[in-house]
């Protein structure tokens, strides 16, 4: 997993006590269905805090788009909080925290790239000096990540594309080889969502036929994204792609996060 320099925008106030969230996106909910807001109860009740807080979330991110929004969001109110509290709790409780809320969130708690094992809360991070741009597309509607794990396991007995040694994508990262990069892609969920939303298909085809060096879903979808050498490639590529495709897709130009630099 790869960490971009973009994501949504949480800020975390100081309260004499309780816990509130809000959110300039109506369509999500704020109360403990919301895992930023389940963190920060998390995180109040296992160090006994009786101070609040008020959770500010400034969502930039599609919503369903497998780019792992709301388990970046939890991890980010755990750090912050555990700072704004002086809770001074170690990294090992941060991330046993995590674990019991999600399964992407230790990967964003620990801030680099990585290998993620068993439900993705065993995180070993790799050396990254991957300085491609990282166009991500969304084209407007979502998957439910639960619908995209359950049409794989159905699937998974007649899927017989085996993926590439996973050595050969750490190694193309750690030399910033984008072309080792690109060939290494591989994402086990791709066959079932693109076959209910060919358009993702069609996406990652325009993206490659713009100058992309590879391209790929990313996570559970809808969102794709292609890697480019140069950023200028990938903004042109962007407005291409939206004009050929429709204003319904939505774009953005990002950077990954090297190993020597911290999402957090």
């Amino acid at each position: 997993m790869l960490p971009l320099d973009f994501g949504d925008e949480i800020i975390c106030q100081a309260r004499p006590a309780g816990l509130s969230m809000e959110c300039d996106n109506a369509t999500l909910p704020t109360d403990n269905r919301n895992l930023a807001l389940r963190a920060a109860r998390q995180l109040a009740e296992r160090c006994r805090v009786e101070q609040g807080a008020h959770v500010i979330l400034r969502k930039r991110t599609p919503l369903a788009a497998g780019l792992g929004g709301g388990s970046s969001n939890a991890a980010i109110v755990l750090a912050t909080l555990n700072k704004l509290w002086k809770l001074n709790a170690t990294p090992a409780t941060l991330h046993e925290l995590a674990a019991g809320m999600g399964s992407d969130i230790n990967f964003f708690l620990a801030g680099s790239t990585a290998l993620c094992h068993g439900r993705g809360e065993q995180v070993a991070p790799v050396p990254c000096r991957l300085s491609a741009t990282v166009l991500l597309i969304n084209p407007g509607f979502g998957i439910s990540t639960k619908w995209a794990y359950e049409s794989w396991a159905k699937a998974a007995s007649v899927l017989t594309v085996a993926p590439p040694p996973v050595t050969l994508l750490t190694r193309a990262l750690a030399e910033d080889d984008l072309a080792g990069v690109a060939a290494a892609l591989f994402n086990s969920l791709e066959a079932p969502s693109v076959g209910k939303f060919p358009v993702l298909d069609l996406l990652k085809d325009a993206l490659r036929a713009h100058g992309a060096a590879g391209a790929m879903m990313s996570g559970s979808g809808a969102t794709v994204f292609g890697l480019f050498a140069k950023a200028s490639d990938a903004v042109r590529a962007a407005t291409q792609i939206r004009a050929e495709f429709g204003p319904s897709m939505w774009t953005h130009a990002a950077r990954a996060v090297s190993s020597s630099e911290s999402v957090n």
